[in-house]
């Protein structure tokens, strides 16, 4: 078997994004970890190096726009940030970009994550 190409850390309280967010990566060259609170994706991050971080705006402990903020000001900060909410205000969307995050809006198509990830990962 080939070791992945790409490293993902997936912060989400949605149990069922947990499940979901590797299933949808296997097999496309992606080693998914997963947490489910802000505060672990901040530990996870300082622990394991990663290729790309996918946060949810809202989670306990901080939410995705505070651990976003913290990994910036970190030595490997300036790795690719996704933040994935089902908040489709403009407000949201500019925050994101401030902190020099994208941004996917929930539900999200799980098909095409991957592609959508990959794309990302190359433009770095």
């Amino acid at each position: 078997m080939t070791q992945p190409e790409y490293r993902v850390l997936v912060a989400d309280d949605d149990p069922t994004v947990g499940l979901l967010m590797p299933a949808a990566l296997a097999g496309q060259g992606f080693a998914v970890t997963v947490v489910d609170n802000g505060k672990a994706a901040l530990n996870e991050f300082e622990r394991t190096p990663f290729d790309i971080i996918l946060l949810d705006v809202e989670m306990p402990e901080m939410d995705g726009f505070a651990v976003c903020s913290a990994i910036r000001q970190r030595r490997g900060g300036e790795i690719p940030v996704v933040l994935v909410t089902g908040h489709t205000e403009p407000a949201f969307i500019q925050r994101a970009y401030d902190l020099g995050a994208d941004y996917i809006a929930k539900p999200l198509d799980w098909s095409l994550l991957g592609g959508l990830l990959r794309n990302l990962l190359q433009t770095v």
